[in-house]
This record gives structure tokens, sequence and C-alpha cells, in this order.
């Protein structure tokens, strides 16, 4: 996409706002992605054909103190650099900000939610992440949420009505064949070990499920997951490490082959807007274990025809769904069929870029008015 020179460093690792620029690309539209990175031999404007990137440097700490003032000022710039006639801010935070400052025509994508993100993490920075966000949905004119789940949580605090557009990703016209899977492997890619991620809770399920698959491995994957880290610390003291493979972070790059070779994934997380990795581990073929009141996650897995849903508080409870996917190779092979067919029809890049061009001409026709 871009020629000759390109930024030092990968920048923000967000694959699926790639994917949507690079599908807009196809699609014959002119495209200008404007970022931030805290290195600051990236800054600078980068191009290829009908393509732009434009870099600016955020400060390395201590942003939150002034509510990413500098930032927000960097994104307005740069937007101004552009040829754009329409701008999508993703997240609802300094982006967003610092697109509605621009004056262009902007839809926003809420793709978290503060209050439930600092409800497990009391912090500053939370905090005034969280203000930001309460202020970007009472201005922002145009407002779309990535679950059904987060555009009705946060309807009430927005000043226009919220459309539902979910995170895309490019899938295949059929499932993908995996190799024989005789070893029992269930997987995990969360980044944190906290209370949100709910990562202890699969680890002490894990150990109930080994009474019955002794031979089983659980393969934890995601920052704070490496050997060292804080959750093989946890395991370690708790007497839980045997069969679990501490991965730690893995590139986004890494990911597909992280889950093809898994058998299923859990995912105890006690809270998402839309977890991609769910959606990730149906288009590699993988069936998948998930919080059956975890925010959006019943809704991408269609209330439980897409996935089994569970209570992921409860030990017991997680290990008996990840156990009825695999003392039963039929139902689960059945439900990664149905679940594929499911969200690639709900999920595909393509359809996803088809909503988001109504906002984009929605948008525009409104500033049109006078």
């Amino acid at each position: 996409m871009i020629e000759g020179n390109r930024p030092a460093t990968p920048g923000y690792a967000a694959p699926i706002i790639s994917q949507l620029a690079l599908a807009l690309h196809g699609r014959g539209h002119d495209v200008s992605v404007v970022t931030l990175s805290p290195h600051a031999v990236d800054a600078g404007t980068f191009s290829g054909d009908r393509f732009n990137l434009l870099v600016a440097t955020m400060r390395p700490r201590l942003r939150w103190v002034d509510a990413f003032r500098a930032e927000r000022r960097a994104i307005t710039n740069l937007l101004s650099q552009t040829q754009a006639e329409v701008v999508h801010a993703q997240w609802s935070y300094e982006f967003a900000l610092g697109a509605l400052a621009s004056g262009l025509p902007t839809v926003t994508t809420l793709r978290d939610w503060g209050p439930a993100v600092f409800r497990f993490h009391r912090d500053h920075y939370r905090l005034v992440r969280l203000a930001m966000q309460m202020r970007v949905l009472r201005v922002a004119p145009h407002l779309t949420a990535n679950s059904l789940f987060l555009a009705e949580t946060a309807q009430p605090w927005a000043r226009t009505p919220i459309a539902v557009v979910p995170n895309g990703l490019d899938f295949p016209e059929c499932m993908p064949e995996r190799a024989d899977q005789s070893e029992v492997v269930i997987g995990s890619l969360s980044n944190g070990f906290d209370r949100l991620k709910n990562t202890s809770t699969l680890i002490e399920s894990f150990a109930l499920i080994r009474q019955k698959h002794p031979s089983a491995t659980l393969r934890l994957a995601g920052i704070g997951h490496g050997l060292g880290g804080e959750a093989e610390r946890w395991a370690s003291e708790q007497g839980l490490c045997e069969g679990v493979e501490f991965l730690g972070y893995i590139s986004s790059s890494e990911v597909p082959k992280f889950l093809a070779g898994l058998t299923v994934l859990a995912h105890p997380s006690r809270s998402e807007s839309m977890s991609m990795s769910l959606v990730e581990a149906v288009r590699t073929g993988v069936a998948v274990v998930a919080g059956e009141n975890s925010g959006g996650v019943p809704w991408v897995l269609d209330e439980g025809a897409a996935g089994v849903l569970v209570d992921i508080n409860s030990a017991e409870a997680l290990a008996d769904g990840i156990l009825s996917l695999l003392d039963n190779d039929a139902d689960r092979t059945e439900l990664e069929l149905r679940a594929f067919a499911n969200l690639s029809g709900r999920f595909g890049i393509d359809h996803v870029v088809d909503l988001y061009e109504q906002q984009y001409l929605a948008a525009l026709r409104d500033q049109a008015l006078p």
C-alpha cells in the first residue's frame, strides 16, 4: 500500500482497523489513515496509490493529565492535511474528540464501554478515559457500536441513535480444514491477568478437565500470561501449573496459527463489548466456550447458536461447558460448521463495509443540510 519509506515501527496493533481501511480502498475509495505513535521516528506522511498514512507522536506517559489534549490537537491537525470528505473515528476517546474538532463530517465508533473498564481498573487513567467517552456520546452526531449490547448500554448517554456495526474480518468461503486433532488442546487469548479477563477461573477449571483428560494441554496467550508472568506465578502458588503452557504475548500475525492448534477456545472474560478472539476462532474452525452474561459475548455467539455459553464465574460450569465439546466430536464438528456459517454472514468484512458506507453517506447528507 505504501510506496517507498514507511514508519519504522508497527504502531497501533489493531488489525480490525487495517482490514477496514484495506477493504474501503479495495472498493475504490481514497483512504487516509490518521494515527499516533509513541516513537518520534514514525512521525510523518507516507503515501501510496489512493492511500495516505499520517502519523503524529503521542506522549509516552501522563497523557491523561490533560485529557490527551496534545494528542487530540495532533489528530485535528493531521486531518486538516487530508482531502477527507468524511472521517471515521475509531474508538470514542482522543481519536473521536480530535476528529470532531476538525469540523469534518464524522462517524464515531464505540468499541468498548468506559464504565465497565473502570469497574475492573479503578485508576486515574481509566477515569479520564471514561469522562472523555461520556463527552463524545454527548456531542457526536453519528455513532455506531460494535455490538448490540454496547449500543443499548450506551444509548441513554448519547445524543443520537447508535447504529450497530460489528468489527469485521475477511472470512474464507468455506471453513478451513484443520489437521487431525488427536490431542486435546484448550486455548485462551487474553491480554491481562486480572478480574476482567478472569483467566484464573479457566486455570481452575482446567484442573477439573484433566481429571477426565489427563493428557490435555491448556495454552495461555496474551500479555500477563508468559513464563514468569502474573498468570504463571498465580498458578504456581495454587499448584495448578500441570499441563499449562504459558505463551505470553503473541502478535496478530501469530494468532491464526495459535488458534488452528486448538481443540476448543475458552473465553472466560467477564465483560466484552465484542470479542474479536471469538470471531477469529470461529473463522479458523474452532469451537468456543464463553460467558453467558459477559456483555456483548452472547450476541457475538448468537445467544448460544454459535458457541457454548456458561457461567464463567464458576470453574465447574466452565469445565462442564468445555467437556461438552471435548466428549462429543460429532457435536463439536456440527457446532463449528454452524458457527462459521453464522458469523461469516454477520461479521464478514464486505457486509461490515456495506454498513459503514451507509453511515458515511448519512454523515455527508446531514452536513449538507442548511
